[in-house]
């Protein structure tokens, strides 16, 4: 009960910050993707039932806020979650490297989704501008948010939670 408090606190407050206060920093059109960090960080800190728990809210957050395809982000992200936690058994609290992959990964697979389901199948077909006007720079940005929002996540489950490898 305790880890679905957070996880909705730590949901709400990065939705907050991805729909107002990002949005105020962009960079040539691109805000980081805030809440497939936390989806990301979710699933392969805590297991697959969270990272489903975390992807469907946050995915159902913005399903609710974009209008577009109903359902959509909150199958995308609960599958983003799940399968990021399916790497929880290989999570180590200091080791930055696999985060960074998981998460980069994340966000390339939601971006060419999104890309193929809402653009693509409207006869948009410049993937190539796509990706390096819209992909590419998202990721970068994501990865750079990521360095700052990672370590209070990673606070969150090392002593909240008791981690037994955060004094290793």
């Amino acid at each position: 009960m305790k880890r679905a408090i957070i996880n909705i606190v730590l949901i709400i407050i990065l939705f907050i910050l991805q729909t107002t206060v990002f949005p105020m920093l962009r960079i040539t059109r691109i805000i980081p993707n805030v809440l497939i960090i936390l989806v990301s960080c979710a699933g392969f800190m805590q297991g697959e039932r969270e990272g489903l728990f975390v992807g469907f809210i946050c995915g159902l957050l913005l399903d609710i806020t974009t209008f577009d395809v109903f359902g959509f982000f909150t199958l995308l992200y609960m599958v983003i979650g799940y399968l990021n936690g399916l790497f929880h058994n290989l999570f180590y609290l200091k080791d930055l490297k696999i985060p960074a992959i998981l998460i980069m990964t994340s966000d390339v697979v939601c971006c060419f989704t999104t890309y193929i389901v809402l653009f693509l199948l409207r006869s948009r077909f410049d993937i190539i501008y796509y990706f390096t006007n819209i992909i590419l720079p998202e990721i970068v940005f994501t990865l750079l948010v990521a360095i700052f929002i990672y370590p209070v996540l990673w606070v969150i489950e090392a002593y909240v939670f008791k981690k037994k490898n955060a004094e290793s």
